[in-house]
Order: C-alpha cells, then sequence, then structure tokens
C-alpha cells in the first residue's frame, strides 16, 4: 500500500478480512489524504460494522449478493445507507445487475464493474460500454482492469480513459506491480 501510495495511489478498495484490513485502516490513520472503500463480505455476516470502523467512505454491496437482484440487495443497500455512508453496487455479471439496479434501486449511483479491454468477466463488452458511456449522471469503477493480469498496463489504461469509468482498482501483488501500475494508471487517466 505504501508503494501504492509513494505513487499516486490515493487509496484501496478492500473486502473486511485480515491483514489488509490492518494495514489499510495504519494507512488511513497516518495519511491524512488516503481513502477506504469497500464491498461488502459475501457471507451471512457481510461485515458492515467492520468497513464503517475503518471509515470506509463509499461500500459497495459484493456482487455475489448484487447479481441475485432481490430483497436482500436491496436491504443491504438501505443498511449501508443508514449509516450515513455512499452506498454502491458490485457486479460480476454486470449488464443484468446495472440494469435491475438502475430500475429498481435508483438512488445508488456508484458501481463496481469488470473493465478491461480484453472484455474479461464483462459479459457483453459492447453493451456494457454502451450502458456506462451513456450514463454519465453515475460513477463506474473499474475492477479487473488488467484482465486478471493479462493485459500491459499501457493497453489497458488507455481503453479504460476511453470510457465513463472514474476510477479504477488495480489487483497489486509485488511491490514493483503496485508502483508501475499506478504510475502508469494516473499519467493515462490524469490526461483524459
Amino acid at each position: 500500500m505504501e508503494a501504492c501510495y509513494e505513487a499516486g495511489g490515493r487509496g484501496i478498495q478492500l473486502i473486511p478480512a485480515g491483514k489488509v484490513s490492518e494495514a489499510a485502516k495504519i494507512m488511513a490513520e497516518t495519511h491524512d489524504d488516503f481513502i477506504i472503500t469497500g464491498s461488502t463480505f459475501p457471507g451471512p455476516d457481510p461485515l458492515i460494522d467492520e468497513l464503517a470502523e475503518l471509515d470506509a467512505k463509499l461500500i459497495f454491496a459484493h456482487g455475489m449478493v448484487s447479481d441475485k437482484k432481490d430483497e436482500k440487495l436491496e436491504k443491504l443497500i438501505d443498511e449501508i445507507e443508514s449509516r450515513g455512508i455512499i452506498p454502491g453496487i458490485a457486479a460480476h455479471n454486470p449488464v443484468s445487475t446495472l440494469e435491475y439496479s438502475f430500475e429498481k434501486i435508483p438512488a445508488v449511483k456508484a458501481f463496481l464493474i469488470p473493465f478491461n479491454a480484453q472484455g474479461l468477466f464483462m459479459g457483453d463488452q459492447k453493451k456494457l460500454e454502451m450502458i456506462v458511456d451513456s450514463h454519465k449522471n453515475h460513477h463506474f469503477v473499474g475492477m479487473k482492469t488488467l484482465a486478471a493480469g493479462k493485459l500491459d498496463p499501457y493497453q489497458a489504461y488507455d481503453y479504460i480513459s476511453k470510457h465513463n469509468i472514474c476510477s479504477a482498482t488495480i489487483g497489486m501483488v509485488t511491490v514493483e506491480e503496485a508502483k508501475i501500475s499506478t504510475e502508469i494508471a494516473l499519467r493515462i487517466l490524469q490526461k483524459s
């Protein structure tokens, strides 16, 4: 996280579990401009309390819940919102989940979706691009932006920069990956 921060990254998107939450808390306590966003845990306890304790600014309902498109999703969104936290929806099947959300939960304006030049995990890539680009009053955060490590960061973020994606998550394992991917993403996305 420190390497990402030094390269210009100013936050993390996490599921509240293990050492990542502990490290994020330390980063937020030692860096005033470090922002935590999170996704609920997909099990019986969504761990909203843990995300609230981390002072998460935005909490996405996990895709395993969102993609079922039912009352449980709507209750989860209400629970997040009742804590004064911005609610969002993560999706693993983005096209149908976005369409459902726009119709049934129109107050939600933030979405975490797979979005990458290969179309990996996106379902109907062209349809998803059209949905994202035509909903300017919504905020889309791209995940799987490097297509699970299959894309060159330059290609990945050039693609992202051409669409209505306001932020991107980057999966990182090594310090070098954190530094390089963050620098490239910021260089390309800050131009657009």
